[in-house]
């Protein structure tokens, strides 16, 4: 596996050289900014007046999200030397060569003029509630079977907003990569996705890494994620953590952070930062070649809203949803759904989904040992009933704690995991047991 996710790595490595433009003689698309200061490369996607531009910086190709407020003006193909050369707009690439470093291209059937775009947050674990566990709350599952709903109520054509607002503090390694891979290939391509940042440590962190635009409440903090073999007192090391910095490595390219800041949030990376005049940042795995120093020797990088933002990581700081309509570049959203007694946005019915989600999965973790002694005291019972008619009523009772037994899981498969070493061993048992109760009442 390690031998895999290396091979990986060099195909990134051989992407971004192949990405590299040739020669700077070429045509280039140019952006002039409100600062002044001008912007040249190659325009991949433009929604609701926000422009997304890969230029290269030092020999490094980068990928750059242009709001609205910064843009003074946009030219394509404008030929070296050349001041001005506006001509019809360049049609989106759509090759794509590694998900993990090309973002899928979103060719809006609609702008910012036809309408107001509908917005939504989507609640990604609950800490407030304890239901925050990233694999149990925090799910692919429970974001996949609201996807359908999610385009019912914003569009899946890029221009719908689609805020990941994140509230746990980890949970599984073993859910990042799926979750990850649920933002890149089903999210990103159908809305333009944001990361919301309540609090988000471990695991949770790690999986919105996958987001390129993030944002932070006031009292936000994101990172912290050193990995541990089931207690605190156990961290991952050796092979296993060799896998997971490589796994990030991946999941970094996917949100274009530099691979250096998860690093410094796994192990401990000393890290600096210098951002330039033109808004780039130069990263150092170390803690004196940057002006300012992120992560000290000897400690773990975690984030708050003023360090996120200090150094680009965090695109903006918001505590309400004006705050974070402003910070995104619109001057209005339309977010859907129904106002809600205690929370502090509408709550869309994708979002009550994920509610209701977190609700069951709580009732099935509390009701489960439960419903199993239930269900076993009723097939003791009825082994030994002699009467045929009070064995049927002993049975039928039986039947039903197996059937909420199978409607926890079919909500949270990952329960399954949890208490039956799996779905397929889930299934097998239930099998058993229904066929036991067949045997009596034969």
């Amino acid at each position: 596996m390690l031998k895999t996710l290396q091979t990986m790595c060099l195909a990134i490595v051989m992407l971004l050289g192949v990405a590299m433009p040739a020669s700077s003689a070429f045509a280039a698309d140019r952006v002039t900014l409100k600062d002044g200061s001008v912007l040249e490369g190659t325009i991949v996607r433009e929604a609701n007046g926000i422009v997304w531009i890969k230029v290269s910086v030092g020999g490094v190709e980068q990928e750059r999200m242009l709001l609205p407020s910064e843009v003074k003006g946009v030219e394509r193909n404008v030929s070296a030397g050349e001041k001005s050369a506006k001509t019809e707009k360049a049609t989106a690439p759509t090759d794509k060569t590694d998900d993990a470093i090309t973002t899928p291209v979103i060719v809006p059937s609609t702008t910012a003029n036809s309408g107001v775009p509908r917005a939504m947050v989507l609640t990604m674990g609950d800490a407030t509630n304890g239901n925050d566990m990233v694999g149990v709350y925090m799910t692919t599952h429970s974001v996949e079977q609201a996807l359908d709903t999610i385009k019912q109520e914003i569009g899946d054509d890029g221009t719908g907003v689609l805020v990941l607002r994140i509230n746990s503090g980890g949970g599984m390694l073993l859910e990042i990569q799926k979750l990850s891979d649920m933002i890149q290939n089903e999210l990103k391509p159908k809305f333009r996705v944001v990361g919301w940042i309540e609090f988000a440590t471990s695991a949770a962190a790690m999986t919105a890494h996958a987001i390129e635009e993030i944002y932070f409440t006031r009292r936000g903090e994101y990172g912290s994620c050193t990995g541990f073999r089931g207690n605190q007192f156990a961290p991952v090391e050796g092979y296993e953590l060799e896998v997971v910095l490589h796994t990030m490595e991946r999941i970094s390219a996917r949100g274009k952070h530099n691979p250096l800041i998860m690093r410094a949030m796994q192990i401990q990376q000393p890290l600096s930062a210098t951002v330039k005049p033109d808004g780039t940042v130069e990263w150092y795995p170390d803690a004196k070649g940057g002006e300012i120093v992120v992560n000290r020797d000897g400690e773990v990088l975690s984030f708050n809203s003023l360090e996120a933002e200090r150094v680009k990581f965090s695109r903006g700081t918001a505590d309400t949803l004006e705050e974070l309509t402003k910070a995104m570049g619109y001057n209005e959203l339309n977010w859907v759904g129904e106002r809600m007694e205690g929370i502090p946005w509408p709550v869309s019915k994708a979002e009550k989904a994920q509610m209701d989600f977190r609700a069951k999965t709580r009732d099935g973790e509390n009701s489960m040992n439960s419903i199993f002694a239930k269900y076993q005291r009723n097939v003791a019972a009825a082994a030994s009933e002699q009467d045929r008619a009070t064995r049927s009523g002993l049975v039928g009772v039986a039947r039903r704690e197996l059937d909420r037994l199978e409607a926890i899981i079919r909500n949270n498969p990952r329960l399954a995991l949890i208490n039956f070493n799996g779905e397929e061993n889930f299934r097998q048992l239930m099998e058993e047991e229904r066929n036991r109760l067949k045997e009596l009442m034969r």
